[in-house]
Protein backbone atom coordinates (compact mmCIF):
# COMPACT_ATOMS: atom_id res chain seq x y z
CA UNK A 1 0.00 0.00 0.00
CA UNK A 2 1.21 3.73 -0.17
CA UNK A 3 1.83 6.50 1.04
CA UNK A 4 -0.79 7.88 0.34
CA UNK A 5 -3.96 5.01 0.10
CA UNK A 6 -2.31 4.08 3.85
CA UNK A 7 -3.09 7.99 4.72
CA UNK A 8 -6.65 7.60 3.45
CA UNK A 9 -6.80 4.32 5.46
CA UNK A 10 -5.86 5.24 8.86
CA UNK A 11 -8.24 8.71 8.61
CA UNK A 12 -10.82 6.42 7.59
CA UNK A 13 -10.46 4.27 10.35
CA UNK A 14 -10.78 6.58 12.97
CA UNK A 15 -14.04 5.75 14.53
CA UNK A 16 -15.08 10.03 14.52
CA UNK A 17 -14.65 10.33 10.66
CA UNK A 18 -17.41 7.48 10.07
CA UNK A 19 -19.80 8.95 12.67
CA UNK A 20 -19.34 12.39 10.97
CA UNK A 21 -19.69 10.86 7.52
CA UNK A 22 -22.81 8.84 8.93
CA UNK A 23 -24.67 11.58 10.51
CA UNK A 24 -24.46 13.81 7.14
CA UNK A 25 -25.67 11.06 5.20
CA UNK A 26 -28.31 10.88 7.75
CA UNK A 27 -29.28 14.47 7.96
CA UNK A 28 -29.36 14.62 3.98
CA UNK A 29 -31.72 11.51 3.47
CA UNK A 30 -34.11 13.50 6.33
CA UNK A 31 -33.45 17.06 4.62
CA UNK A 32 -34.60 14.83 1.17
CA UNK A 33 -37.58 13.39 2.66
CA UNK A 34 -39.08 16.22 4.74
CA UNK A 35 -38.88 18.54 1.41
CA UNK A 36 -40.43 15.54 -0.21
CA UNK A 37 -42.79 15.16 1.72
CA UNK A 38 -43.00 19.39 2.81
CA UNK A 39 -44.25 19.60 -1.36
CA UNK A 40 -46.54 17.06 -1.26
CA UNK A 41 -47.76 14.55 1.56
CA UNK A 42 -51.08 14.66 0.99
CA UNK A 43 -50.55 12.46 -2.11
CA UNK A 44 -47.16 10.49 -0.03
CA UNK A 45 -50.09 9.48 2.60
CA UNK A 46 -52.78 8.71 -0.65
CA UNK A 47 -50.08 6.78 -2.12
CA UNK A 48 -49.66 4.83 1.30
CA UNK A 49 -53.65 4.02 1.76
CA UNK A 50 -54.36 3.66 -2.37
CA UNK A 51 -51.32 0.52 -2.84
CA UNK A 52 -51.14 -0.30 0.60
CA UNK A 53 -48.41 -1.40 2.86
CA UNK A 54 -48.48 -5.16 1.47
CA UNK A 55 -47.96 -3.60 -2.02
CA UNK A 56 -45.54 -1.46 -1.30
CA UNK A 57 -43.18 -3.63 0.86
CA UNK A 58 -43.37 -6.91 -1.63
CA UNK A 59 -42.50 -3.41 -4.40
CA UNK A 60 -39.28 -2.93 -2.21
CA UNK A 61 -37.92 -6.00 -1.81
CA UNK A 62 -38.37 -6.49 -5.68
CA UNK A 63 -36.93 -2.98 -6.62
CA UNK A 64 -34.06 -3.98 -3.95
CA UNK A 65 -32.92 -6.94 -6.04
CA UNK A 66 -31.44 -4.56 -8.53
CA UNK A 67 -28.74 -3.75 -6.04
CA UNK A 68 -27.85 -7.40 -6.21
CA UNK A 69 -27.46 -7.42 -10.14
CA UNK A 70 -25.32 -3.91 -10.08
CA UNK A 71 -22.63 -5.82 -7.22
CA UNK A 72 -22.53 -8.47 -9.28
CA UNK A 73 -21.57 -5.83 -12.31
CA UNK A 74 -19.43 -3.95 -9.61
CA UNK A 75 -17.37 -7.25 -8.50
CA UNK A 76 -16.94 -9.05 -11.89
CA UNK A 77 -15.52 -5.73 -13.00
CA UNK A 78 -12.68 -5.67 -10.25
CA UNK A 79 -12.14 -9.45 -10.30
CA UNK A 80 -11.48 -8.98 -13.87
CA UNK A 81 -8.63 -5.87 -12.93
CA UNK A 82 -7.39 -8.70 -10.36
CA UNK A 83 -8.88 -8.16 -7.19
CA UNK A 84 -10.78 -10.38 -4.94
CA UNK A 85 -12.05 -8.81 -1.75
CA UNK A 86 -13.80 -10.59 0.58
CA UNK A 87 -17.83 -11.19 -0.70
CA UNK A 88 -19.36 -9.95 2.94
CA UNK A 89 -17.54 -7.29 2.79
CA UNK A 90 -17.54 -6.55 -0.86
CA UNK A 91 -21.35 -5.97 -0.37
CA UNK A 92 -21.20 -3.47 2.71
CA UNK A 93 -18.78 -1.67 0.62
CA UNK A 94 -20.92 -1.39 -2.14
CA UNK A 95 -24.47 -0.99 -0.63
CA UNK A 96 -22.44 2.07 1.44
CA UNK A 97 -21.92 4.10 -1.81
CA UNK A 98 -25.98 4.26 -2.07
CA UNK A 99 -26.08 5.94 1.06
CA UNK A 100 -24.54 9.08 -1.25
CA UNK A 101 -26.67 8.46 -4.51
CA UNK A 102 -28.18 11.55 -4.19
CA UNK A 103 -25.40 13.43 -6.10
CA UNK A 104 -25.03 14.85 -9.69
CA UNK A 105 -24.18 11.00 -12.21
CA UNK A 106 -24.38 9.61 -8.22
CA UNK A 107 -21.00 10.75 -8.18
CA UNK A 108 -21.14 10.37 -4.54
CA UNK A 109 -21.03 6.96 -4.92
CA UNK A 110 -17.06 7.15 -5.60
CA UNK A 111 -16.56 7.24 -1.62
CA UNK A 112 -16.68 3.32 -2.43
CA UNK A 113 -13.27 4.14 -3.68
CA UNK A 114 -12.24 5.36 0.23
CA UNK A 115 -13.64 1.97 1.64
CA UNK A 116 -11.88 -0.34 -0.78
CA UNK A 117 -8.36 1.34 -0.01
CA UNK A 118 -8.00 -1.20 3.39
CA UNK A 119 -8.67 -4.32 0.89
CA UNK A 120 -5.83 -2.76 -1.69
CA UNK A 121 -8.02 -1.89 -4.55
CA UNK A 122 -6.22 0.74 -5.97
CA UNK A 123 -8.34 4.26 -6.51
CA UNK A 124 -8.05 4.32 -10.21
CA UNK A 125 -9.03 0.73 -10.88
CA UNK A 126 -12.31 1.35 -8.18
CA UNK A 127 -12.95 4.87 -10.00
CA UNK A 128 -12.75 3.02 -13.70
CA UNK A 129 -15.51 0.31 -12.52
CA UNK A 130 -17.51 3.69 -11.24
CA UNK A 131 -17.64 4.53 -14.84
CA UNK A 132 -18.17 1.06 -15.71
CA UNK A 133 -20.94 1.05 -13.89
CA UNK A 134 -22.64 4.55 -15.11
CA UNK A 135 -21.66 3.88 -18.45
CA UNK A 136 -23.44 0.41 -18.94
CA UNK A 137 -26.41 1.71 -16.76
CA UNK A 138 -26.81 4.41 -19.76
CA UNK A 139 -27.00 1.33 -22.19
CA UNK A 140 -28.99 -1.25 -20.24
CA UNK A 141 -31.39 1.47 -20.28
CA UNK A 142 -31.44 2.05 -23.73
CA UNK A 143 -32.11 -2.01 -24.34
CA UNK A 144 -34.79 -1.73 -22.11
CA UNK A 145 -36.65 1.28 -23.93
CA UNK A 146 -35.86 -0.63 -26.89
CA UNK A 147 -37.80 -4.13 -25.77
CA UNK A 148 -40.16 -1.53 -24.05
CA UNK A 149 -41.15 0.80 -27.10
CA UNK A 150 -41.44 -2.40 -29.30
CA UNK A 151 -44.19 -3.90 -26.88
CA UNK A 152 -45.92 -0.82 -27.42
CA UNK A 153 -45.74 -0.40 -30.98
CA UNK A 154 -44.09 3.02 -30.84
CA UNK A 155 -43.08 3.91 -34.78
CA UNK A 156 -39.63 5.13 -33.53
CA UNK A 157 -38.36 2.40 -31.39
CA UNK A 158 -35.40 1.95 -33.64
CA UNK A 159 -33.94 5.32 -32.13
CA UNK A 160 -33.13 3.20 -28.68
CA UNK A 161 -31.26 0.50 -30.72
CA UNK A 162 -29.71 3.32 -32.95
CA UNK A 163 -28.67 5.01 -29.42
CA UNK A 164 -27.22 2.06 -28.19
CA UNK A 165 -25.46 1.15 -31.12
CA UNK A 166 -23.90 4.68 -31.21
CA UNK A 167 -22.94 5.08 -27.39
CA UNK A 168 -20.90 1.26 -28.14
CA UNK A 169 -19.07 2.05 -31.02
CA UNK A 170 -18.07 5.55 -30.19
CA UNK A 171 -17.17 4.80 -26.26
CA UNK A 172 -15.32 1.61 -27.61
CA UNK A 173 -13.62 3.18 -30.09
CA UNK A 174 -12.38 5.72 -27.70
CA UNK A 175 -11.22 2.63 -25.43
CA UNK A 176 -9.41 1.75 -28.62
CA UNK A 177 -7.73 4.65 -29.00
CA UNK A 178 -6.26 4.67 -25.32
CA UNK A 179 -4.85 1.03 -25.89
CA UNK A 180 -3.34 2.12 -28.77
CA UNK A 181 -1.00 4.79 -27.54
CA UNK A 182 2.57 5.72 -28.22
CA UNK A 183 2.30 4.26 -31.79
CA UNK A 184 3.53 5.71 -34.50
CA UNK A 185 0.02 5.51 -36.53
CA UNK A 186 -2.06 8.39 -36.74
CA UNK A 187 -4.85 6.78 -34.47
CA UNK A 188 -1.67 6.42 -31.60
CA UNK A 189 -0.25 10.21 -32.22
CA UNK A 190 -4.05 11.14 -31.59
CA UNK A 191 -4.81 8.70 -28.59
CA UNK A 192 -1.38 9.91 -26.80
CA UNK A 193 -1.91 13.71 -27.19
CA UNK A 194 -4.19 14.15 -24.60
CA UNK A 195 -1.77 13.02 -22.10
CA UNK A 196 -0.19 16.56 -22.01
CA UNK A 197 -3.70 17.73 -20.66
CA UNK A 198 -3.24 18.42 -16.79
CA UNK A 199 -5.62 15.28 -16.00
CA UNK A 200 -2.24 12.85 -14.87
CA UNK A 201 -4.83 11.54 -12.41
CA UNK A 202 -7.36 10.69 -14.44
CA UNK A 203 -5.16 8.88 -17.65
CA UNK A 204 -4.48 5.69 -15.03
CA UNK A 205 -8.82 5.98 -14.24
CA UNK A 206 -9.43 6.01 -18.45
CA UNK A 207 -6.74 3.52 -19.25
CA UNK A 208 -8.29 0.97 -16.50
CA UNK A 209 -11.43 1.96 -17.79
CA UNK A 210 -10.65 0.99 -21.38
CA UNK A 211 -8.88 -2.42 -20.17
CA UNK A 212 -12.97 -3.30 -18.88
CA UNK A 213 -14.31 -2.24 -21.94
CA UNK A 214 -14.48 -5.02 -23.94
CA UNK A 215 -17.23 -5.53 -26.66
CA UNK A 216 -18.45 -9.09 -24.60
CA UNK A 217 -17.91 -8.06 -22.05
CA UNK A 218 -20.20 -4.37 -22.02
CA UNK A 219 -22.85 -6.36 -23.81
CA UNK A 220 -22.94 -8.88 -20.61
CA UNK A 221 -22.44 -5.44 -18.17
CA UNK A 222 -25.43 -3.56 -19.97
CA UNK A 223 -27.98 -6.83 -19.80
CA UNK A 224 -27.13 -6.76 -16.13
CA UNK A 225 -28.33 -2.94 -16.16
CA UNK A 226 -31.08 -3.71 -18.01
CA UNK A 227 -31.97 -6.38 -15.52
CA UNK A 228 -31.13 -3.97 -12.78
CA UNK A 229 -33.48 -1.32 -13.91
CA UNK A 230 -36.22 -3.86 -15.69
CA UNK A 231 -37.07 -5.24 -11.99
CA UNK A 232 -37.63 -1.40 -10.82
CA UNK A 233 -39.68 -0.69 -13.95
CA UNK A 234 -41.72 -4.08 -13.25
CA UNK A 235 -42.65 -2.19 -9.87
CA UNK A 236 -43.57 0.63 -11.03
CA UNK A 237 -46.02 -1.46 -13.79
CA UNK A 238 -47.01 -3.05 -10.85
CA UNK A 239 -47.68 -0.07 -8.89
CA UNK A 240 -49.89 1.33 -11.94
CA UNK A 241 -51.85 -1.71 -11.77
CA UNK A 242 -53.14 -1.72 -8.41
CA UNK A 243 -53.96 1.79 -8.65
CA UNK A 244 -56.08 0.80 -11.83
CA UNK A 245 -54.49 3.16 -14.55
CA UNK A 246 -55.39 0.66 -16.91
CA UNK A 247 -51.98 1.00 -18.51
CA UNK A 248 -50.07 -1.87 -20.06
CA UNK A 249 -46.64 -3.45 -18.19
CA UNK A 250 -45.03 -2.09 -21.47
CA UNK A 251 -45.97 1.30 -21.73
CA UNK A 252 -45.24 1.32 -17.76
CA UNK A 253 -41.99 0.70 -18.11
CA UNK A 254 -41.57 2.58 -21.26
CA UNK A 255 -42.68 5.89 -18.72
CA UNK A 256 -40.27 4.80 -16.26
CA UNK A 257 -36.93 4.11 -18.53
CA UNK A 258 -37.74 7.81 -20.22
CA UNK A 259 -38.15 9.19 -17.22
CA UNK A 260 -35.45 7.94 -15.32
CA UNK A 261 -33.50 9.29 -18.29
CA UNK A 262 -34.43 12.66 -17.84
CA UNK A 263 -33.73 12.56 -14.57
CA UNK A 264 -30.21 11.38 -14.93
CA UNK A 265 -29.49 14.05 -17.50
CA UNK A 266 -30.89 16.93 -15.47
CA UNK A 267 -28.04 16.47 -13.22
CA UNK A 268 -29.97 17.84 -10.35
CA UNK A 269 -29.18 15.17 -7.02
CA UNK A 270 -30.71 12.06 -7.46
CA UNK A 271 -32.76 13.35 -10.21
CA UNK A 272 -35.29 14.61 -7.69
CA UNK A 273 -38.28 16.59 -8.87
CA UNK A 274 -37.13 16.02 -12.29
CA UNK A 275 -38.03 12.23 -12.54
CA UNK A 276 -41.11 12.89 -10.42
CA UNK A 277 -42.29 15.64 -12.60
CA UNK A 278 -41.18 13.49 -15.81
CA UNK A 279 -43.61 10.33 -14.57
CA UNK A 280 -46.53 12.52 -13.78
CA UNK A 281 -46.18 14.30 -17.17
CA UNK A 282 -45.75 10.88 -18.53
CA UNK A 283 -49.46 9.48 -16.73
CA UNK A 284 -51.03 12.68 -16.94
CA UNK A 285 -50.77 12.34 -21.09
CA UNK A 286 -52.53 9.03 -20.82
CA UNK A 287 -55.28 9.84 -19.43
CA UNK A 288 -54.43 9.54 -15.53
CA UNK A 289 -56.01 11.98 -13.13
CA UNK A 290 -53.09 13.88 -11.15
CA UNK A 291 -53.76 12.87 -7.81
CA UNK A 292 -53.44 9.42 -9.00
CA UNK A 293 -49.94 10.44 -11.10
CA UNK A 294 -48.47 12.22 -8.48
CA UNK A 295 -49.26 9.18 -5.94
CA UNK A 296 -47.30 6.71 -8.51
CA UNK A 297 -44.47 8.80 -8.75
CA UNK A 298 -43.69 9.52 -5.02
CA UNK A 299 -44.50 5.64 -4.47
CA UNK A 300 -42.03 4.26 -7.01
CA UNK A 301 -39.79 6.97 -5.66
CA UNK A 302 -40.37 5.55 -1.63
CA UNK A 303 -39.36 1.99 -3.20
CA UNK A 304 -36.09 3.00 -4.87
CA UNK A 305 -34.49 6.09 -4.34
CA UNK A 306 -34.86 6.38 -0.42
CA UNK A 307 -34.82 2.40 -0.14
CA UNK A 308 -31.85 2.50 -1.54
CA UNK A 309 -30.40 5.04 0.42
CA UNK A 310 -31.79 4.03 3.40
CA UNK A 311 -30.07 0.47 2.40
CA UNK A 312 -26.80 2.46 1.85
CA UNK A 313 -27.04 4.15 5.50
CA UNK A 314 -27.61 0.97 7.27
CA UNK A 315 -24.78 -0.43 4.98
CA UNK A 316 -22.53 2.58 5.96
CA UNK A 317 -23.07 1.82 9.56
CA UNK A 318 -22.19 -1.85 9.35
CA UNK A 319 -19.40 -0.83 7.58
CA UNK A 320 -17.61 1.87 10.41
CA UNK A 321 -18.16 -1.40 13.00
CA UNK A 322 -15.38 -3.81 10.75
CA UNK A 323 -12.22 -3.32 12.10
CA UNK A 324 -9.79 -2.05 9.35
CA UNK A 325 -7.27 -4.29 7.24
CA UNK A 326 -3.98 -3.54 6.98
Amino acid sequence: MNRAAARVQSILGHPRVFRTIILLVGAAVLLYLAASLWFGWRQAVAALRALGLDTLLGGAVLASTSYLWRFLRWEVALRYLGYQVPRWHHLLVYLAGLALTATPGKSGETFRTALLLQYGVRAPHSLAAFLVDRATDVLGMCLLGCLASCLVGQALSWAWLLAFAAALTGSRAFAWLLQHQGTGNWWGRLAGAWQNLPIKGGQAVLESWASLWKLPRVVAFSGLAMAAYGSQALVFALFCQVAGTGLTAATCVLIFVQATLFGAASMVPAGLGAMEAALVFQLAERGVGNGVAVSLAIAIRLVTLWMGMAIGFLSLLAASREPVRN
